[in-house]
């Protein structure tokens, strides 16, 4: 049966009820997300506030996501996950009431982003790390497609949702359903196993020692290097292109609703995605996968870029969505499978940083430009880039030997040089 093993790391208890945590929080973010993001839009009318709110968002992760990963490695992790957690709940809740009051500025809405950046550079690494003890290592691979489809698949739900009851109650209804999920995730934290920290994790070094050891690692391995690589180009060129919808809606005329469809898309796409990579046993020739996917993303996101027609937009956006989480979900799952638990929630920190930090911080100098010669030229421009760049890497020796193999019976990934 060609489904048979897609869903196979449902066998497992923790990591059912992991998977339904991580698809409520991602639902209520997106939900948030699309009702900020029209926010901004109203109060300003301008795209370069949409990307500076990229910014605020994605400069945070950069600067402390290493830092993040260190203290995973260290940390009491179920401790920390409820923390972070509590945290985004309340942020929530306070920028409900601020925008039921009218007293919602710019300003509240860019510290939220900001705190956001910082509070998901511990969440990532966490998520990441919790991920790898609820199943066993044959059903990785599995699990970490099947993770990052309802990450990506979110969004066939919460946008639209988020599009639709905007009109109903508002902004500030959106903000009090986030804070909601939220406070549901906190109580599937409490019903998972959460192992404690590895022994190997607890050496009398520094949280710094640990915060900068993790570049050294990453540019050694070659595997490593040649997938961040990647994903560093795809990140800055062509991952914030959802911050620019607001203004493609308002091209299109399309209004809000028509804004969570333009976003539901992509969603929709990557559940086709996700699902055709978790059904993925084995695949020998990864540079050819790597390289293909990342050419139908650009070409597909190239074509919404200049697309004047709203049928055509979102056809062309389930396309989109489709190659972008099959790509990030292929490196996500060969970092999984190459990193070593004791530095794993550095790894996947790194991963982080390029995957949710570089996207939001490229949002801003392309919303500069795009407010200068419009969202549509300026994403055909970052589309084409982002495939000419990854390409180069890609074929170029001796990163494209690194990739090896990866999946099998054992799950195993080989890397040549790693």
């Amino acid at each position: 049966m060609v489904f048979q093993h897609t869903f196979r790391a449902f066998r497992h208890r923790d990591y059912r009820v992991f998977w339904i945590g991580l698809f409520l929080s991602q639902t209520g973010t997106l939900i948030q997300s699309t009702a900020q993001a029209w926010l901004i839009y109203e109060l300003t009318n301008s795209t370069f506030y949409l990307g500076l709110d990229g910014l605020c968002l994605g400069v945070p992760r950069v600067l402390f996501s290493a830092f993040g990963g260190a203290v995973v490695d260290r940390a009491d992790r179920r401790l920390l996950f409820l923390l972070d957690q509590g945290a985004f709940v309340i942020m929530a809740f306070v920028l409900g009431v601020l925008t039921t009051t009218g007293a919602v500025r710019v300003w509240h809405i860019l510290t939220v982003s900001a705190l956001t950046g910082v509070l998901l550079s511990f969440e990532q690494p966490i998520r990441q790390t919790v991920l790898a003890a609820t199943v066993t290592r044959d059903d990785l691979l599995n699990a970490t497609s099947l993770y990052n489809l309802v990450f990506h698949g979110a969004v066939l739900f919460g946008p639209a949702l988020g599009g639709s009851l905007i009109p109903l109650i508002g902004a500030a209804g959106c903000f009090y359903l986030n804070a909601v999920s939220y406070v549901a995730v906190l109580v599937t934290i409490v019903m998972i196993h959460i192992p404690k920290t590895p022994a190997g994790s607890t050496e009398k070094k520094s949280v710094v020692h640990d915060t900068l050891d993790v570049i050294g690692i990453v540019w050694r391995q070659p595997v490593f290097r040649s997938l961040l690589i990647t994903l560093t180009i795809i990140s800055l060129f062509t991952k914030s292109y959802t911050q620019f919808m607001p203004a493609f809606a308002k091209i299109l005329g399309v209004g809000a609703p028509g804004l969570g469809v333009l976003l539901m898309a992509p969603g929709a796409g990557a559940i086709v995605g996700g699902i055709a990579l978790a059904s993925l046993r084995r695949a020998r020739d990864v540079r050819s996968l790597l390289l293909t996917l990342t050419i139908g993303f650009g070409s597909s996101l190239l074509v919404f870029s200049i697309s004047g027609m709203f049928a055509l937009s979102v056809a062309v956006l389930v396309l989109v969505g489709a190659f972008q989480t099959t790509l990030v979900s292929l490196i996500a799952s060969l970092l999984q499978l190459n990193a070593q638990e004791k530095m794993r929630g550095r790894i996947m920190a790194f991963f982080g940083l390029l995957n949710r930090g570089l996207g939001p911080m490229g949002a801003f100098p392309l919303g500069a430009v795009a407010a200068w010669i419009g969202a549509p030229i300026t994403m055909a421009i970052a589309a084409v880039l982002a495939v000419a760049g990854t390409g180069w890497v890609t074929l170029r020796k001796p990163y494209s030997e690194s990739f090896g193999v990866v999946g099998g019976t054992t799950g195993e990934a080989v890397s040549r040089g790693a």
